[in-house]
C-alpha cells in the first residue's frame, strides 16, 4: 500500500519522487517535468499524502478505505467523501 518517505516528497500512488519536503513536514510539493525543472503543485489526498496524478489519487485511497472497518475489500471506487476531494483535485479529469 502507499509509498511513503522520511526524506523526501513522493507521490503516495506511484512512488514517484517530488520536489519539496515529506508531507508530514508541511510546505507544498511539485510534480517534476521530463527536463527536470518544477511543474505543477502536487495534489493532497483525502486521507494524507500527496499525489501527482488522478489515478494515483483514486488507487491510494481505495486502497487505504478497502483495510478500513465498515469498507468490503471487494470495494470498486473510494467513498463519497474522498471522491468529492479527488473531483476537486482534478475538476477537468
Amino acid at each position: 500500500m502507499g509509498y511513503f518517505s522520511d526524506e523526501k516528497a513522493v507521490c503516495r500512488g506511484c512512488g514517484r519522487e517530488l520536489i519539496g519536503k515529506p508531507h508530514y513536514q508541511g510546505g507544498n510539493a511539485y510534480v517534476p517535468r521530463p527536463d527536470g525543472r518544477i511543474g505543477e503543485q502536487a495534489r493532497e489526498t483525502f486521507y494524507g499524502g500527496y499525489v501527482c496524478s488522478r489515478e494515483c489519487d483514486v488507487r491510494t485511497s481505495l486502497e487505504l478505505e478497502r483495510t478500513m472497518p465498515g469498507h468490503d475489500w471487494r470495494q470498486q471506487r473510494p467513498g463519497c467523501f474522498a471522491m468529492e476531494r479527488i473531483n476537486r483535485n482534478w475538476p477537468h479529469e
